[in-house]
């Protein structure tokens, strides 16, 4: 989304809805009902005003081009529970699949790429400048099982990518190659790829679709823990936090916590996950081997919105100055980092962390390593983007 788009809405629709919804929570003869009307009448308002000025890539971006000399490869390794689509195409659509599948795609990254950034492929796609998917086919569970085998077999760690809501495949296999591209720590991406609708309008049937994912996830994770000594960082990203945090409620009641000792690190980046449900997550999963880690921002402007949708406080928007957040880190053994210092081309602020990526190998031992001396574990933190530090709250 462009940031005249979104200043449009503010200026035009926004604010004269948030009166509304003001109103209609100051109005105790309202009602509820009103209420959520009116949440719903400003996040419809905005969704349109985005369908009208955004272009997004379709699924045809992962059909096989041609590649370029010089160009980097990476391959992503895809587990699903989207519906695969009909003919001979290699995509998988927003229908949800009662059996996880798999897939492999290689995307072929442009010589001049630029951090954070995804050169998106036009038509025809140049590989001289633009992202481009040069090899890509379906697996079954065995050769997947096969490549990840053969990918972790020289001692790589695993980078497992739960994306967030409003996402399409395509979108999703290539920031997970972005970010590949842009972290140079030879750990190989894996994608776990839930069915979201990929449609601003369809909050709610993506929630319901990440609600009925776990299981899949969960799979997942078995899959990639099978090698005794692999270790394994889940990134999760928005809903997908979400999904992420039920999965481990639900690993955690079925008595699988012997897993979460293959993850080096789990991280939540802009959760969209209401406070409350956070707590009651934490309260079965306990406290993690290693430090959850939380990369929050309060300026997360798509936050603000999902707060407006669902009417309860976001984590990801937690305020790491205040103390009920910093007692809650220290109880429930979570690493709370606020990233508003890093600079982002993003409007909503919402995929801030993708910036925090090519820079990760300079405070991984920070995070990763408990013998290191400069290493953070539970509490509330800032990152200082001048040096790639996690810094205390208060220091």
């Amino acid at each position: 989304m462009s940031d005249g788009c979104f200043r449009h809405w503010t200026q035009s629709q926004g604010k004269g809805w948030q009166v509304v919804l003001s109103g209609a929570r100051a109005n105790t003869e309202i009602g509820r009902w009103a209420v959520s009307l009116a949440r719903w009448a400003l996040f419809a308002s905005l969704c349109i005003t985005l369908v009208a000025c955004v272009s997004r890539p379709g699924p045809s971006i992962l059909e096989p081009a041609g590649a370029v000399g010089g160009a980097r490869t990476v391959t992503i390794l895809v587990a699903t529970l989207r519906t695969p689509e009909t003919g001979a195409g290699v995509g998988f659509n927003s229908g949800q699949s009662q059996t996880l599948r798999f897939a492999r795609y290689e995307i072929s990254i442009p010589p001049a790429h630029r951090t954070d950034t995804i050169e998106w492929p036009g038509n025809p796609p140049d590989p001289a400048t633009e992202f481009v998917t040069t090899k890509a086919g379906r697996l079954s569970e065995a050769e997947f099982r096969s490549n990840i085998a053969g990918e972790v077999g020289g001692g790589r760690s695993i980078r497992l990518f739960v994306h967030g809501y409003n996402n399409s495949l395509q979108e999703t296999v290539y920031r997970l190659a972005q970010i590949t591209a842009d972290a140079h720590d030879n750990r190989v991406p894996v994608l776990f790829a839930w069915p979201s609708r990929g449609k601003w309008l369809s909050y709610s049937a993506d929630r319901a679709a990440a609600a009925a994912s776990t299981g899949g996830l969960a799979r997942t994770i078995e899959i990639l823990a099978e090698r005794p000594r692999t270790r394994v960082v889940m990134l999760a990203h928005s809903m997908g936090g979400w999904l992420a945090m039920e999965t481990l409620t639900q690993m955690s009641r079925e008595r699988s916590r012997a897993l979460f000792e293959r993850f080096s690190n789990v991280v939540l980046a802009a959760p969209d996950i209401d406070v409350d449900d956070m707590v009651r997550q934490l309260e079965i999963i306990g406290r993690l081997p290693r430090p959850l880690t939380l990369l929050v921002s309060s300026d997360d402007s798509a936050l603000t919105l999902s707060r407006i949708v669902s009417g309860g406080r976001r984590v990801g928007a937690d305020d790491v100055h205040d103390p009920w957040v910093q007692a809650a880190a220290k109880r429930y053994g979570a690493r709370v980092v606020d990233i508003s210092d890093l600079t982002t081309s993003d409007t909503f602020k919402h995929a801030r962390f993708t910036a925090m990526v090519a820079l990760y190998s300079k405070f991984q031992a920070q995070i990763e390593n408990p013998l290191g001396q400069r290493y953070v574990g539970p509490g509330a933190f800032v990152f200082k983007a001048s040096t790639s530090t996690l810094e205390p709250v208060g220091r």
